[in-house]
């Protein structure tokens, strides 16, 4: 375990992980709550995900019940041997009408929804869907009640762990888009519960 001089109680190693690529990743749509499964890289990437965390001592996974990350959870569970546990404020953001849209198809039919997303893309709240900060309200209250008394990996979505990374590091609202989040990328913070210090964000196997 990793000691830091600055942390006054036990350190643990938080993850979270975005699921692996989707089956319908080539063509670049919004799947929001569409319970898309994994490609056949998605389930090599998930498996590299499970060798990564076999020697990282992780006590509970927690996932999004959708299937891409569920899936990728239980590959990792079945080579760490932790409890899995999943968890409805962790699924994606519901993007409303603009689900299974790609971008461009977006501002064709949603011209004005499109600008205002972009113009403020943590408030804004698609018709039918959420806002970021539904997302956020919901993603950090789930983690104010974890208890960070041993290694936590959570398996989630782009817009989720967006989030997480805006909540740990104080990120101003208009600097969500700015943090990448690709497919099967890990994220590791060390933590005393209190304090949080990033050692990974965005990392690719």
């Amino acid at each position: 375990m990793e000691k830091l001089e600055f942390f006054n109680k036990k350190v643990v190693s938080f993850y979270f992980v975005r699921h692996p690529e989707v089956e319908n990743a080539s063509l670049k749509v919004f799947n929001g709550l569409n319970d898309v499964g994994l490609s056949k890289k998605g389930l090599i990437q998930a498996q590299k995900l499970g060798d990564f965390f076999k020697d990282k001592s992780i006590k509970k996974i927690f996932s999004s019940p959708l299937i891409r990350c569920y899936r990728t959870a239980k590959i990792i569970q079945d080579l760490t041997n932790c409890e899995l546990q999943t968890d409805n404020r962790l699924r994606e953001r519901s993007f409303g009408i603009f689900e299974l849209m790609s971008w461009q198809e977006i501002e064709k039919k949603y011209p004005n929804e499109a600008s205002n997303f972009l113009k403020d893309p943590f408030n804004f709240k698609i018709t039918n869907g959420e806002s970021f900060f539904d997302v956020y309200n919901r993603v950090i209250y789930f983690l104010q009640n974890l208890d960070f008394e041993e290694n936590i990996l959570i398996v989630a979505h782009g817009g989720v762990n967006r989030v997480i990374i805006k909540y740990l590091m104080g990120l101003p609202d208009e600097k969500i888009l700015s943090v990448s989040q690709d497919f099967a990328c890990i994220n590791n913070f060390l933590t005393d519960g209190n304090f949080f210090l990033a050692k990974i964000i965005n990392g690719v196997l």
